[in-house]
């Protein structure tokens, strides 16, 4: 039984985030302050996916919304509900997978599965402004591209992710830092030429030319080239939309932050433990750490940065460690008498005062989403978020009041 919680878990999970966008306070893609579906909407999304240049190139999840509501005889909403959802789930699974094969237990890939779900741009996926579409099947073609370089499986690899491009053509950020984990456990490559490691290599790069091609013969067969060119050409306008005031430099600051401070603060925390990270594992840090260096600066200058989703790309290489890496941080706050210890001292307690004044302040003040607050919980998400981190920083700032720190990693 305990072999299948993570099925339980994962489920519990997806229909946790489906209910928030449900609520009858909440404006999302899915029910704009309703409690049932709103078809007009979800319908006029699907079909500007299907004929906006930029989003017609990636028509899979289009395609499987079409199929499924065909096969089943659903609308489309529901169809895009139960597709995107679903997606989810076996992304969800796929953290799970790949978690155990990098040789995390199995609690930790259920609180790696967990720190997945729990992401900004995956638990708030479907409200707007993060208007997840393509993600969900991206993201499970890039689990399971990452899941195929572990096996060494070089031609799923090749499959997989270059359906993961033509899901959402952002993956192709994420391919030097496949080609790092590609080089496999040994701390320099080997550079032997024989026809398995010809082979390997090939079928490594063998997804960027075949994307290429399916580019051509898609201009070529919709006749959409010219749209595109002229809508790619207009991509720096974009940085006015981030940066043109001081609300939106805020916003956009904030939707990076929002979904990746938590995990750059903890790599901060544990950057001096390198005692307890494997070449594998400093291969996926280093691939995401690649991943955010390409990604951010093409987001804040190309593309609206309110969308927080764009940001968590890098992500893929971060979520599947993050037991394994955070474990000793996340175990610190869990126990009773490190809080004693700690906040015996009215210092620490003083500062906690403080920095949850400050966090208040940042969360309800300072950061103002350009969608209502008030259909949303994203203000609400920021302060918890802040809060953990105060709470660990004063520990982690503090370790002589913490006798047990260094026997807190299972």
């Amino acid at each position: 039984m305990k072999n299948i919680w993570h099925y339980f878990i994962g489920l519990g999970f997806v229909l946790f985030i489906f209910g928030i966008h449900m609520l009858p306070v909440s404006d999302s893609m899915l029910n704009e302050n309703n409690t049932k579906l709103s078809h007009s909407f979800m319908v006029s999304q699907i079909r500007y996916h299907q004929e906006f240049a930029p989003f017609a190139r990636r028509p899979l999840t289009s395609a499987l919304i079409e199929a499924s509501s065909s096969v089943f005889g659903i609308t489309l909403t529901e169809s895009f509900v139960w597709v995107n959802h679903l997606l989810l789930l076996i992304s969800g699974l796929l953290v799970y997978r790949i978690s155990l094969k990098l040789k995390g237990t199995r609690n930790q890939a259920l609180f790696n599965m967990s720190a997945y779900f729990l992401t900004f741009s995956i638990v708030f996926a479907f409200f707007p402004p993060v208007f997840s579409y393509d993600e969900p099947l991206q993201y499970c073609f890039l689990f399971l591209s990452i899941l195929a370089v572990i096996d060494g499986k070089w031609l799923y690899f090749c499959m997989f992710f270059f359906l993961s491009m033509i899901a959402r053509e952002s993956s192709v950020f994420l391919f030097p830092g496949f080609i790092l984990i590609g080089l496999g456990l040994k701390t320099l490559p080997s550079f032997r030429v024989s026809s398995s490691v010809i082979r390997k290599w090939l079928l490594l790069f063998l997804p960027i030319p075949l994307y290429i091609l399916y580019l051509i013969i898609f201009f070529w067969k919709t006749g959409l080239w010219a749209e595109s060119s002229t809508l790619e050409g207009n991509r720096l306008e974009c940085l006015d939309d981030n940066f043109g005031t001081l609300a939106k430099t805020i916003e956009t600051l904030f939707s990076f932050l929002l979904v990746l401070g938590p995990g750059l603060y903890l790599l901060f925390v544990i950057q001096g433990s390198k005692a307890y990270i494997t070449v594998m594992q400093k291969r996926f840090i280093q691939a995401f750490f690649i991943g955010l260096v390409i990604n951010t600066p093409i987001i804040m200058t190309a593309t609206l940065a309110r969308e927080s989703r764009l940001f968590a790309l890098p992500l893929i290489f971060l979520w599947p460690l993050a037991g394994q890496l955070f474990w000793k941080e996340f175990t610190l706050l869990t126990r009773a008498d490190v809080y004693l210890d700690v906040f015996r001292n009215w210092t620490n307690r003083f500062y906690l005062l403080a920095l949850c004044g400050l966090n208040y302040l940042i969360s309800f003040k300072v950061y103002v989403p350009s969608f209502p607050a008030k259909d949303n919980f994203f203000n609400e998400y920021l302060f918890l978020t802040l809060l953990f981190i105060s709470v660990h920083f004063l520990f982690w700032r503090f370790p002589q009041n913490d006798p047990h720190r260094k026997d807190s990693r299972p």
